[in-house]
């Protein structure tokens, strides 16, 4: 029998190279956790620890690494969600991170060769109903964001516009430069792109267009972007000769060259240049997706990981609803799940009452 060299670093036994034994998942955990540590914040970083010390370990922490698979996933998920479990039933937003952590995980120990590659498919915490919010989780998200940044500095703009602004895919298309302040930085969100379908002729169904559209009053809105979006603006205007009436995202110039104008009422910036269709920005964004291992990436799920990010960060409803151009009760039904329930605040009711 080999010598077994295992060591502890407090909650996680790390293997040595000297052992045969199988590896098992808190030992993953170790090794992970020690690469992690080295690239996240503190606080991020004391939380995902303290959440698989909490609800991973206690139940599948002693088991080998290699039969962990996308079913055994689903199984403590599932017991997770349950109420069943020592801590009680957790919260969409905990099984969320948790979900996050395991595939990443294991996503590590297979490109390190310390455990075989698992196919866990879609995001087990995602409910069925499309109104619901699709997140990225936070592994994910530094993944993908890690991937883009090799790439030009346009698809960095139409990732960013989403993901810390929360604009829309139409918004994204409608953006002008003139709608940046990049001294005060704020943007100004008061137009979109639209496909429409022209009238049909003697030949059939009319072909679809697209159109420049004001946003009714209670969809515009400015606000200071974060200081990340705004440096990502910034350096993209210092790169080069902007145009204020041009649009903010870059057309595809395999695509955009030679596009005809298909109807006199098709909007145009002053260069003459067509605004991006929103499918081809949605194609780009597919392909930098698959490139960086997250072939599911839509604007919308980046639109959704904005608001998990405002409420991570204290937003309120209100706040969010506003950021997003949608009313309240349109935020509290597609993010509901990740809305978090507070009733500290009745402690301090009649206080000053006499």
């Amino acid at each position: 029998m080999p010598k077994d060299t295992r060591k502890t670093n407090g909650y996680f036994n790390i293997v040595s190279s000297e052992d045969n034994n199988p590896l098992l998942i808190k030992e993953l955990a170790g090794i992970w956790f020690g690469y992690i540590e080295k690239i996240m914040r503190p606080s991020s970083y004391a939380r995902y620890h303290s959440h698989v010390v909490k609800y991973i370990l206690p139940y599948i922490g002693d088991m080998a690494a290699e039969n962990f698979n996308r079913n055994t996933l689903s199984s403590v998920l599932g017991f997770l969600r349950s109420g069943d479990c020592k801590k009680g039933s957790l919260s969409q937003y905990t099984v969320y991170i948790l979900e996050g952590i395991m595939r990443s995980m294991f996503r590590y120990g297979a490109e390190n060769n310390l455990v075989p590659e698992v196919y866990f498919g879609k995001a087990e915490y995602a409910v069925v109903n499309k109104k619901d919010a699709m997140p990225l989780p936070a592994f994910d998200l530094h993944r993908f964001i890690c991937g883009i940044r090799s790439q030009d500095i346009d698809l960095q703009i139409q990732v960013m516009l989403p993901l810390y602004a929360g604009l829309s895919l139409s918004e994204i298309c409608g953006l002008r430069w003139e709608d940046i302040d990049l001294k005060t930085g704020k943007i100004h969100i008061h137009r979109n792109i639209m496909r429409i379908q022209q009238k049909a002729g003697a030949s059939g169904s009319g072909a679809t267009v697209l159109a420049e559209c004001e946003l009714p009053i209670n969809g515009c809105r400015e606000f200071v972007m974060p200081e990340k979006l705004r440096f990502l603006l910034k350096k993209a205007s210092n790169g080069r000769k902007v145009i204020q009436e041009s649009y903010v995202a870059g057309v595809d110039k395999k695509t955009g060259k030679g596009r005809k104008k298909l109807s006199a009422d098709m909007p145009a910036d002053s260069t003459g240049m067509l605004p991006p269709d929103g499918r081809t920005l949605q194609y780009r964004l597919k392909a930098a997706g698959k490139e960086a291992g997250v072939p599911w990436i839509t604007f919308q799920v980046l639109r959704d990981t904005f608001v998990v990010m405002c409420l991570q960060a204290g937003g309120d409803v209100y706040s969010i609803a506003y950021l997003l151009g949608i009313n309240v009760s349109a935020v509290c039904e597609r993010y509901g799940a990740w809305l978090v329930k507070d009733d500290s605040f009745l402690e301090g009711i009649g206080e000053y009452v006499l």
